[in-house]
């Protein structure tokens, strides 16, 4: 959804009937953040309260949670995810696989929409269950995070939010709102308010307004996590995941406890599995060039919005050295004494 510089239409809020959100819970987000962001309304994303979540499923120390700040790589781990996790059910190669069919996020739903507690498309029934969330570290619903070892996995990535500002601003005028009480065929609405100029959605990205919060914050929380519990929360940096695939999958695959046998590495899976999800190639299938993401009755976002460029250094294009220095310096104040920073993830 296009987002209003004065109206900051680009907010969450709790879905119709739901329970309160819980509260932060002693995390590095602002004591008031589970409130704050159950009063902002977006068009992308209706938050229930994880209690409401958790009664539609019981979550297992072998599910694993797809977790991101949106635009930051997310269509993309959850497509090397799911290819991942069913290389045995589906083989990267078989010509009638689900991602050539169906768009990751219907093949990763999110457990913070609507569309999830909705039903219709059931599981697989397969493990590692996967499962899709944008809520920050401190508001996943307890069972997610426990200490004990029931907990999820979570595998999270990061992003330059350079980048990940671009590629939000671009994004917001993919979604499109629907004429209410339709289902998956509901027709459009009205179109998306006038997309606001970059300045004015830099001005309020740097004010962490823009999206789902400061993507700073969004990003210390799971890094520390991943550094409290290495075992159930790994951090990916999308610009490393870039330079090094391979590896990187590789790192996915045996996080999630299925990693590549040498047969496997011999038969050139780990290639296939990232030729099918590449961004070339999911981009050139039909259901990514005309079908759309549709929340019942909601919003549709278009399926080719999920594709723009997938690059780093995209910001260049956008932002004058003064803009670009500026939201370094937001972001490197607000992380100061964290140890965490986008530049290396790995200290």
């Amino acid at each position: 959804m296009a987002t209003h510089p004065k109206e900051h239409q680009e907010r969450m809020a709790v879905g119709e009937g739901d329970e309160s959100t819980p509260t932060n819970g002693g995390g590095i987000l602002p004591a008031n953040f589970a409130e704050v962001v159950a009063s902002r309304h977006s068009a992308r994303c209706f938050l229930p309260s994880a209690s409401t979540a958790a009664a539609r499923f019981a979550l297992s120390p072998t599910d694993v949670l797809v977790a991101s700040f949106p635009k930051c790589g997310t269509t993309w781990l959850k497509s090397l995810c799911f290819a991942t996790a069913r290389r045995s059910s589906h083989p990267p190669l078989d010509g009638g696989h689900p991602l050539l069919r169906r768009n990751a996020h219907d093949c990763v739903r999110n457990i913070d929409t609507l569309r999830f507690l909705q039903g219709g498309d059931e599981d697989d029934g397969e493990a590692p269950r996967l499962l899709g969330t944008h809520l920050p570290y401190s508001l996943l619903p307890v069972r997610a995070t426990a200490g004990d070892g029931s907990g999820c996995r979570i595998v999270y990535v990061i992003r330059d939010p350079k980048d990940t500002l671009v590629s939000l601003w671009h994004f917001n005028s993919g979604v499109v709102m629907t004429t209410a009480g339709g289902g998956d065929d509901a027709k459009p609405g009205a179109p998306p308010p006038e997309k606001a100029k970059f300045e004015e959605a830099f001005e309020l990205f740097c004010q962490g307004r823009y999206g789902l919060g400061p993507q700073w914050e969004h990003a210390r929380e799971y890094w520390e996590a991943s550094r409290r519990r290495p075992g159930s929360v790994l951090c990916l940096k999308y610009e490393e995941m870039l330079r090094d695939p391979a590896g990187n999958l590789r790192r996915i695959a045996a996080f999630m406890g299925c990693p590549f046998s040498e047969a496997e590495e011999e038969a050139g899976v780990v290639r296939a599995i990232l030729e099918l999800c590449g961004m070339e190639k999911q981009r050139s299938l039909a259901v990514n060039r005309s079908a759309a993401y549709v929340v019942r009755g909601l919003l549709t976002i278009g399926n080719q919005h999920f594709f723009r460029k997938g690059v780093a250094g995209d910001w260049r294009n956008h932002m004058t050295p003064e803009m670009a220095a500026r939201l370094d310096g937001v972001v490197e104040e607000a992380l100061e004494g964290s140890g965490f920073s986008f530049g290396d993830t790995s200290s």
